[in-house]
């Protein structure tokens, strides 16, 4: 049985971006991928609506990423507000505290979106406030977090605070502006929207990051503005992960050709078709605020959800359940990365066949005909109906 990938990270990568992980393993000092590096950059910085701004590439996951931010603009000991409504703005907190800043949270129900008058009441308690800590796509609960309302609450109270911001699952699925929105550093991974095997990770600071004064934490290997001087000469201070920013490359050009904007509509229609699909079986929406990344759905009444991916896992496909007290209840499947109309038939199929298999009574097709259902009425509304389905190689036009 052929193994199929429907989880919000690993996603599935296009074959033209395997292939070249397959090419010979260049050399990190050769003018060859200098010239590569440079294109790599310009276009991860069109990619995060940045153009010609620096993005740092870092060989580690987004995680690694996100230490560098905190490390290049939190002083010691500095003031930072994290909010969180997940797993990962929680572990953001969590790495705050552990460097010694002076942490406060803001909470929002799994699901839910922040409330503001909550976060202004926490932003009036933080009298000489540093940072914010904020995730734009919660990969644990499904939720796309409004961070333009939350930067400018932000500017509100706090002018010169810095608003950081997790992008790891709505880099390239999800509007994400962060000139626009006046954030002051965004990071992603490049196992998410940009199609490409765990291993890089990638930060964008603005001016006013990068020009804030003040004592830092050391950093060496996550040292950002070391780290952002050499890749502006095309070099990096450490060996980087070469035939991974090779596969990048790849996917960049992939989706530079079929349109950022186009992508992020078209993930939108393809997860809320997943939602719709889902609802007709059975299985309620999480969030009230979709990401486009996943569709978080918790499972009825009666039914653990483990027992749910176990048995999609035995039939090839490979979805992500619920963490933490959400692990009994929530099924994650995602249609993140290289994915059409076709592979929302096949996870939704996929999602049918496991909940009959634990039991429930799921009519043949019910979630499918529900899914294609939405997709259409979908394209009908975007001017695209009657138009011939893209081909895999072309997914992620308009």
């Amino acid at each position: 049985m052929r193994p199929r990938l429907f989880a919000p990270g690993p996603v599935e990568v296009p074959a033209a971006v395997l292939a070249a992980l397959a090419g010979p393993v260049m050399h990190h000092r050769s003018p060859e991928f200098k010239e590569l590096f440079m294109r790599v950059r310009a276009g991860l910085a069109d990619v995060f609506c940045t153009p010609g701004d620096d993005v740092v590439v870092v060989t580690g996951s987004g995680s690694a990423a996100f230490e560098g931010v905190l490390l290049a603009c939190v002083e010691p000991g500095g003031s930072v507000l994290s909010l969180h409504s997940g797993r990962f703005g929680v572990r953001w907190a969590e790495l705050a505290r552990r460097f010694g800043f002076a942490v406060s949270e803001v909470a929002a129900p799994a699901g839910s979106e922040y409330d503001l008058d909550a976060l202004d009441r926490a932003l009036l308690a933080v009298p000489d406030l540093a940072a914010v800590t904020v995730v734009h796509s919660e990969t644990s609960t499904g939720t796309l977090h409004d961070v333009a309302a939350v930067a400018a609450a932000v500017r509100a109270r706090h002018p010169a605070a810095l608003v950081l911001v997790d992008a790891v699952t709505s880099l390239a699925a999800a509007e994400l502006l962060p000139h626009e929105w006046d954030l002051d550093a965004v990071v992603s991974g490049s196992q998410k929207g940009v199609m490409t095997p765990p291993g890089l990770s990638f930060a964008w600071l603005s001016n006013r990051a990068w020009h804030r004064g003040g004592d830092r934490l050391p950093a060496t290997y996550l040292d950002l503005r070391s780290e952002r001087e050499k890749q502006r000469d095309g070099q990096t201070s450490f060996t980087p992960a070469t035939s991974l920013v090779v596969a990048l490359d790849v996917a960049l050009g992939l989706i530079a050709d079929a349109g950022l904007a186009a992508r992020w509509r078209m993930k939108a229609r393809l997860n809320d078709a997943l939602l719709a699909g889902g609802a007709a079986m059975g299985l309620a929406g999480l969030a009230r605020r979709p990401s486009p990344a996943l569709a978080a759905m918790l499972v009825m009444d009666g039914v653990a959800a483990p027992d749910v991916v176990h048995a999609a896992k035995l039939r090839g496909v490979t979805i992500a359940g619920g963490e933490a007290e959400l692990k009994g209840r929530l099924l994650r499947p995602s249609l993140l990365g290289w994915s059409d109309r076709y592979d929302l038939v096949v996870v939704t199929a996929a999602l049918e066949d496991a909940l009959r298999a634990v039991g429930q009574p799921v009519e043949h097709g019910s979630g499918v005909a529900a899914a294609l259902a939405s997709l259409d009425a979908a394209e009908a509304r975007a001017g695209l109906s009657g138009r011939a389905a893209p081909l895999r190689r072309d997914a992620g036009t308009a």
